[in-house]
């Protein structure tokens, strides 16, 4: 070995001692003179969040109403970018951001800019396809999809970028819907425990409406929207044995899926919500206090003599007439108001408001859908009750109601006396497995008896007065409603709702029927409006519901009884 060569070597080791010289200085001072200090900034394990996926929402056959889909965030590292300039020029038609402006981003000295808060999954799919789309970060966003867009709007509600249900199922669903997300501190170190981190997942829900039938619906209040000018309307369909919502629309209607850029008031939903004073259709329930109570029979008469004075308020009938001796069958076909005023006189207000409360008036149904209102009754010794209540109460003035509160009272009669409670969502899909909804009776609001004897009456009202609502082949039970509008200083003067609910077969009842049109300006009433739009929807509705006509089915219940069966 030469001297070069010892040099050399020499150099190396010398090199080397001091390197690890340094090192052993390094690990001194990390571990000996500042050992406390980096122990209390160690990063020894991070905070790890799992969040749920919202879960889905079906319709009675399985279809797809409500599902959660994917935006992106798009976002840049401006550090590592190859060629802003380049990706400008890409990114500009694909954002719709002028060219400049995302050059300045691109070029911006930020560790992290945003480019677009939520772009769809198709832009998304458009950058990755870019030349330089690799350098883009895409951050997924969850969205409610509602696939079948406008459909059942009220009904199903909407779901905000926060993953809030803002109204329908979605808002009163929320916290099943939502899930629940987990969160735990995972230690970093493989050698100690793990903890797993599991979200409980949202649940899904099966509702009790079938979208052929709520298109059905739809469709129809649409029709009668523009055949009688009105401007706004309800329709609800309900099996009156469980009180399953079997379709429930009301007109102006939205797209959830474009929630964020709808007239807030259209979230509103009329249907549960919205309050009116019902006319006509009240007598029906006024009818039921009398008979149950045993105030009157059906063939109990009065003498109608056009008007009557109650509480210093005048009553009169809708056509200023005077019948003279009329029997209570009479009273509801020819709908008097003077007949239905004289009824609850005689009730008193003791007996008459207990049957109303029996019937639900005054409080919400307790149906599964977001923000239902529970209407307005007052009650002797109420500060807002008068004595002329009981009079205009029992034609339907002075109280207010919601369209499902008003169905849901005379769905009793169409169902022995047994008022169900309403409800759209029929079984629930979690991890504990399928938890379906069992019918709940709210209350037995008359006995069997009296519902009986107010269907018939009923059906005597619709063949005697209101032949538009007559379905070929089925008998069909129900009352108009034509009610003025309450305005801050008084009824206005030429708008009315208009409104028919009937049910049907009249004998064993499959579907009650509530229809109701706002401010109809071809005619006022509900016999030349709200009637003939409920034979309209009807007639399809027994094809849909599979509803036979009532000699296919009363000849097959024979031949089932005559075998024995």
């Amino acid at each position: 070995m030469n001297s070069s060569q010892v040099r050399r070597m020499w150099t190396v080791a010398i090199g080397m001692g001091v390197a690890l010289g340094v090192i052993i200085l390094r690990l001194f001072a990390f571990q000996v003179l500042h050992g406390d200090e980096w122990r209390e900034v160690a990063i020894e394990s991070l905070p790890v969040t799992d969040t749920p996926e919202r879960g889905v929402i079906y319709d009675r056959n399985g279809a797809v109403l409500a599902v959660d889909e994917w935006d992106y965030r798009v976002g840049i590292s401006p550090s590592i970018l190859t060629d802003p300039e380049e990706l400008a020029n890409e990114l500009a038609p694909v954002l719709q951001i002028p060219r400049g402006q995302l050059l300045a981003d691109l070029e911006s000295s930020e560790l992290y800019g945003v480019l677009a808060p939520r772009v769809s999954s198709e832009t998304a799919e458009a950058i990755r396809a870019l030349t330089y789309g690799d350098e883009v970060q895409l951050d997924p966003l969850p969205r409610r999809f509602y696939p079948q867009n406008e459909l059942m709007c009220h009904v199903l509600g909407f779901v905000d970028f926060d993953g809030q249900g803002g109204a329908g199922i979605e808002g009163y669903y929320q916290s099943e819907l939502a899930g629940t997300p987990a969160s735990a501190t995972v230690p970093l170190s493989p050698l100690q425990p793990q903890t797993a981190v599991m979200a409980r997942e949202g649940s899904d829900l099966v509702l009790t409406i079938d979208r052929s039938v709520q298109y059905t619906v739809e469709r129809h209040l649409k029709e009668a929207l523009a055949e009688y000018g009105a401007v706004s309307g309800s329709i609800i369909v309900m099996d009156p044995r469980t009180g399953a919502i079997l379709a429930m629309a009301a007109e102006p209607c939205y797209s959830a899926n474009d929630f964020y850029d709808t007239e807030k008031s259209l979230f509103y939903n009329p249907l549960v919500s919205a309050v009116y004073e019902p006319g006509s259709v009240m007598k029906l329930v006024t009818m039921a206090a009398a008979l149950d109570s045993g105030t009157v029979t059906p063939t109990t008469t009065y003498n109608d003599t056009g008007a009557i004075t109650v509480g210093g308020h005048t009553s009169y009938n809708w056509d200023r007439g005077a019948y003279g001796t009329t029997d209570m069958t009479n009273l509801l076909a020819h709908s008097l108001n003077v007949g239905a005023a004289t009824i609850a006189t005689w009730m008193g207000p003791t007996t008459f408001y207990d049957y109303f409360q029996r019937f639900g008036f005054g409080r919400r149904t307790g149906i599964d859908i977001f923000n239902e209102e529970p209407g307005l009754m007052p009650l002797p010794g109420s500060g807002e009750w008068q004595e002329s209540f009981i009079a205009t109460n029992a034609y339907g003035q002075a109280l207010a109601v919601t369209p499902l509160q008003m169905i849901t009272a005379v769905s009793a009669l169409a169902n022995n006396g047994y008022q169900m409670q309403p409800y759209v969502v029929a079984e629930v899909h979690d991890e504990n497995g399928v938890h379906v909804h069992e019918p709940t009776v709210l209350s037995q609001a008359v006995k069997p008896e009296t519902a009986a004897a107010v269907t018939t009456m009923a059906v005597t009202a619709v063949q005697q007065e209101v032949q538009e609502a007559l379905i070929d082949g089925y008998t069909v039970a129900g009352k108009t409603g034509t009610a003025q509008i309450a305005e801050p200083f008084g009824y206005n003067p030429t708008d009315t709702i208009a409104s028919f609910i009937g049910w049907l077969p009249a004998d064993d009842p499959r579907i009650i029927v509530f229809v109701k049109l706002d401010r109809p300006q071809t005619a006022p009433w509900g016999s030349m409006t709200a009637a003939p739009a409920f034979s309209k929807l009807v007639k399809e509705l027994v094809v849909l519901l599979d509803i036979p006509p009532d000699a296919v089915r009363l000849q097959a219940q024979a031949a089932t009884t005559g075998n024995g069966g």
